[in-house]
C-alpha cells in the first residue's frame, strides 16, 4: 500500500508515510482502514509525509473531496484536526498549499505544510531532528482492526 499509517499512543500522534504513486482511490482505501484502526481518535494530529512521493494523480476537485471526507469523519460533528504536512518535493508541496488553502475555508482539519522536515516536527512540538529519530525513540503501533 503507497499509503502506510501508524499511531505513537503516547504522543498522542498518527503518522502517515507516502510513497509511490498516489492516486484518489488509494487515499479512500486509507483513510476506510484509517477509520476503522483500533486505535483512531477524531481529532488526533497527524504527521503527513509525502517525501516517498513520486506521482500524485490528484487534480484540484479531488483536493476538494479529501477535503471534505476528511472534516465529514465524524458525521455532525467538527473535528479539528492538527495536521502537519512535510513536502520537500517543490511540485507535491504545490498541492499541499493549495489543500491548506481550501482546508482554511473549510471548518475542520488545520493545515500546514512545510518543506523542511525539522520545521515539520516543530510545528508539533517534537523536539526530534529527523522523522526517522521519531520513528526510531518513540512506539508507533501499525493499524489494526477495530475489534467487534
Amino acid at each position: 500500500m503507497p499509503i502506510e499509517f501508524s499511531t505513537c499512543l503516547e504522543r498522542d500522534l498518527l503518522y502517515a508515510r507516502w510513497h509511490g504513486m498516489i492516486n484518489f482511490e488509494q487515499f479512500e482505501q486509507n483513510f476506510i482502514r484509517y477509520l476503522t484502526d483500533a486505535h483512531y481518535r477524531p481529532g488526533r494530529p497527524e504527521l503527513i509525509d509525502h517525501s516517498g512521493i513520486t506521482e500524485f494523480d490528484i487534480n484540484h476537485n479531488l483536493v476538494r473531496t479529501i477535503l471534505r471526507q476528511v472534516n465529514e469523519q465524524a458525521p455532525g460533528a467538527i473535528v479539528r484536526t492538527h495536521t502537519v504536512i512535510y513536502s520537500p518535493n517543490e511540485t507535491i508541496y504545490g498541492l499541499g498549499r493549495m489543500y491548506q488553502i481550501l482546508a482554511e475555508m473549510a471548518e475542520g482539519i488545520e493545515v500546514e505544510v512545510f518543506r523542511e522536515e525539522t520545521e515539520a516536527l516543530a510545528a508539533l512540538s517534537l523536539d526530534y531532528m529527523s522523522i526517522d529519530v521519531l520513528l526510531a525513540a518513540e512506539t508507533f503501533l501499525p493499524p489494526q482492526p477495530r475489534a467487534g
